[in-house]
């Protein structure tokens, strides 16, 4: 995962109180916090409540954090899951929806459908060559298919998306680098089984 020009510094500073320096963090990461949160819930008003209380609760650590040793982008998307996961307790559920794999990535299941980007609703709905009904049973369908995966599997599918490393994931999900490449190699495997089972269905 890229991260911002002079990271390090701005990671030090912060850690240190500057409010111009986690503003720039702020405004490397928000699109791609908010992108993964309203991914894994499909809300826009708990997108952007979720996406508000992540930066709130990183601000408030970073006086407590060695801004030399601090990983910013890992730590905060597992502050952002935290959040996701506390919802998800407070309501019982967080729907996990439709994702997109990065470009260039490798992946024979990234090149499927299913693999599209889904963001925010916006204009490229609307613009989109492909026909707005199949996009839309497109969603509908990945969304049935992820419901059926364990949540830690569909974060992890998400984060590989997102385009973060085996170790980052290890890290952001706070497991072991075997587990997180067996979980998702068994994510994509079921994920390809499952989305092809319901594609042939609905023909």
């Amino acid at each position: 995962m890229n991260a911002v020009e002079d990271e390090a510094r701005l990671i030090i500073e912060a850690c240190q109180g500057s409010m111009t320096a986690f503003e720039s963090l702020v405004v490397y990461y928000e699109p791609r916090i908010r992108r993964m949160l309203y991914g894994l819930t499909q809300d826009v008003q708990l997108t952007q409540d979720l996406c508000q209380e992540t930066f709130l609760a990183a601000y408030r650590a970073l006086p407590r954090m060695n801004g030399e040793e601090l990983h910013f982008g890992s730590w905060l998307y597992r502050i952002a899951l935290n959040q996701v996961r506390s919802e998800w307790r407070r309501r019982k559920h967080v729907t996990v929806l439709p994702f997109s794999s990065p470009q260039g990535s490798g992946n024979d299941w990234g090149s499927a459908p299913l693999a599209r980007r889904f963001e925010e609703p916006g204009e490229d709905l609307l613009t989109s060559e492909e026909p707005f009904e199949d996009r839309v049973v497109m969603r509908e369908l990945v969304q049935r298919v992820l419901a059926q995966l364990p949540a830690a599997s569909a974060t992890c599918l998400l984060l590989d998306a997102e385009g973060f490393t085996y170790n980052e994931i290890a890290e952001i999900q706070q497991d072991s680098l075997s587990a997180v490449r067996s979980r998702l190699s068994r994510a994509r495997q079921a994920f390809q089984r499952i989305y092809d089972g319901l594609d042939q269905e609905g023909r």
